[in-house]
Formats: C-alpha cells, structure tokens, sequence
C-alpha cells in the first residue's frame, strides 16, 4: 500500500486514480497522521463498508446510554439499518 500526503493527492489525483483504478490502495495523511484510505472498487467494496459500520455502529451503542427503543432492536433491525445505508 503506497502512502501520500494529501497534498501530494491534490496535486496528482490523476495518477493516484489511476493507481487505485489499477488495483492499488493509499493511505493518505494529514499533519502527519493516516487520515483515510482510498481502495480500489471491487466485488468485495460493500462488503467492507458494511462491516467498518457495523464496527462503529458496535462502538457508539457500547458507549451509549440504553434507550428503551434502542433494547427492543433484534439484531435484524440492526442488520436491516446498516443494509439501509448501502441502498
């Protein structure tokens, strides 16, 4: 996986799309730090956003207060909420 500043993506976002159209992943950096990814599309794309939301989705509801409307959720509503997402 190459890594770039982002200001080296602004400056040649061309090349890097054609990096990542040709199957290549980046990180890119802010001050130093990952910022984001950018990957490639493919057959497994939604796949792998589902499951980064559901990991944050898992996340905010460990750090949140239980609601009565959020403990009658099954895990379909769930599932059915982040497929709401993609659609």
């Amino acid at each position: 996986m190459q890594t770039l500043t982002s200001r080296d993506v602004q400056k040649n976002f061309g090349q890097v799309a054609d990096m990542v159209a040709a199957g290549q992943s980046v990180r890119v950096t802010k001050y130093g730090r990952p910022a984001f990814l950018i990957i490639p599309e493919s057959e497994d794309s939604d796949e792998i956003l589902r499951r980064v939301a559901g990991r944050r989705l898992t996340g905010l509801l460990k750090n949140a207060k239980a609601t009565p409307a959020a403990k009658a959720l099954s895990p379909a509503d769930v599932q059915q909420l982040i497929d709401s997402c993609f659609a």
